[in-house]
């Protein structure tokens, strides 16, 4: 009896045995409807740290799990999978997607049925082939009755071939040290085709500040859609090495200094929030999105009022002295419409400032809203200084000319110069001309007072009245630089 018993245990033993092997062979297809959460910290250099989870049915010991629907731009080397008692033995990224062409390349050795349409009987005639070769499009096929390069059916594939896949697709070959049952599972990589940049629209008022909006657009090219995501938006320039390989130690650390997130995501302003965050400036969104592939999205970033703001006229003189300069001239120079921002509390900012495109508006007389400018905002810290050149003066322009050079030695010479300035607006303006040097220089006499800019050149501040000129005169005495 015992002897009977022994071998009736043995043979269940190896009954379970191909199950069991089968089991842990098994696929199991974890789709984007097990998504638990979906974080997503966006840079603005194409690059994204997606944190994807979904709720998985583990068996305990190993596990094949084909996680479905992740970005088909995703690095595949910083992929990390965070779950309790998980230990990741091996991953591979399948992007050879179901379509015409994978098919039929797929197909290729295989036989396939074929279809042709008789327009004489009106009937159509099914046969069967074997496909040679895929050719691109045209595929050579091996019939009964010879070989076709040039089908003018159509080609009928029974099944799908194994290796293709619906949607590009992340299979990880795990075990689970824990007991067997659902569990939530964290996927996250880094990937690119998901971008923002930054947009401002400056209202410019008649008491000399502005209305500042600005805008985060969001783009998704990475072929994946995002549904009900927590999204946060790094500004700052993140280093990338050029195999594009980040270590995944690092990777982690950066995860967890991200910390928790609530988990309706949901935030009280309506507007992002932001926080400085490493060497970077990290922005939450007020809320959950979703950001479908192949889709543009605008977010508000802020809305400030009465911001302060200074405009000035620039003029970089056309001439260039040194002490082998000789007499010129310039016939017509327009300076450059300069607008200047302080991002301070007490001029109405205060705040960070991602860097982007800020375009100016401004009522014409007839209060009509009109375009007069566009310019780069740089990425600004708070308490940094910016000027934005937004073009040339239209009703400002001056002429001038080296009136006089005068050789002192052979190493130094005298340069007198003349510039008018014309004012056609209907106020007075105030140009600074700068006049840029080569060696040493020292301004011997002036009509206007100047001021050093810098090593290499000197500045005056030029008021011009309204509908009027205003001619500034200077000398130079020019050495040449031992």
């Amino acid at each position: 009896m015992k002897i009977k018993n022994a071998i009736a245990a043995l043979s269940l033993s190896f009954l379970s045995l191909p199950a069991l092997s089968l089991a842990a062979d098994a696929e199991k297809v974890v789709d984007t409807d097990k998504n638990t959460e979906m974080q997503i910290s966006i840079y603005n250099n194409n690059l994204a740290f997606v944190r994807d989870t979904r709720n998985i049915d583990l068996q305990r010991g190993e596990n094949k799990v084909a996680f479905v629907g992740v970005s088909s731009q995703i690095r595949t080397e910083t992929a990390m999978l965070f779950g309790k008692g998980i230990e990741v033995m091996e991953q591979n990224y399948n992007y050879n997607l179901l379509n015409p062409s994978n098919l039929l390349e797929a197909s290729v050795g295989k036989t396939v049925k074929t279809a042709l349409y008789n327009e004489q009987t009106g009937k159509t005639v099914y046969d069967t082939a074997v496909v040679l070769e895929a050719g691109y499009g045209k595929p050579v096929l091996k019939f009964s009755y010879g070989i076709e390069t040039d089908f003018p059916g159509r080609v009928i594939y029974e099944n799908v071939p194994d290796g293709l896949r619906t949607k590009p697709t992340l299979v990880v070959d795990m075990k689970n040290k824990s007991v067997a049952g659902a569990q939530n599972v964290e996927l996250a990589y880094l990937t690119s085709g998901l971008s923002w940049k930054a947009d401002y629209v400056a209202d410019l008022q008649a008491d000399n500040t502005l209305t500042l909006n600005g805008w985060i657009t969001l783009k998704n090219d990475s072929g994946v859609d995002y549904n009900n995501a927590t999204v946060q938006l790094i500004a700052g320039s993140v280093n990338q090495v050029s195999s594009n390989v980040i270590r995944p130690v690092m990777m982690a650390r950066s995860f967890k200094a991200m910390g928790a997130v609530t988990e309706s995501g949901a935030m009280d302003s309506a507007v992002p929030t932001s926080e400085a965050f490493a060497d970077y400036y990290l922005y939450n969104l007020p809320a959950k999105t979703s950001i479908k592939d192949k889709q543009t999205k605008q977010v508000s970033l802020m809305v400030k009022n009465k911001v302060k703001y200074a405009k000035e006229y620039k003029l970089n003189s056309p001439l260039y002295l040194s002490y082998n300069s000789g007499e010129n001239d310039f016939t017509k120079a327009n300076p450059q419409v300069v607008y200047k921002l302080n991002n301070v509390k007490e001029d109405g900012l205060g705040e960070a400032l991602p860097q982007g495109t800020i375009r100016f508006f401004e009522n014409d007389s007839k209060k009509n809203l009109q375009f007069i400018g566009e310019a780069n905002l740089p990425q600004l810290a708070s308490g940094e200084k910016t000027e934005l050149n937004l073009g040339q003066a239209f009703d400002i322009f001056a002429t001038g000319r080296i009136s006089s050079a005068k050789k002192i030695s052979e190493k130094v010479t005298e340069a007198s110069v003349e510039i008018t300035f014309n004012n056609a607006k209907d106020e007075a303006v105030e140009v600074e001309f700068t006049q840029n040097y080569g060696g040493t220089w020292k301004v011997n006499a002036e009509s206007v007072k100047s001021a050093k800019k810098n090593a290499y050149a000197s500045k005056w501040l030029v008021k011009i009245p309204a509908h009027g000129k205003e001619v500034l005169t200077y000398t130079v005495l020019l050495t040449k630089k031992d």
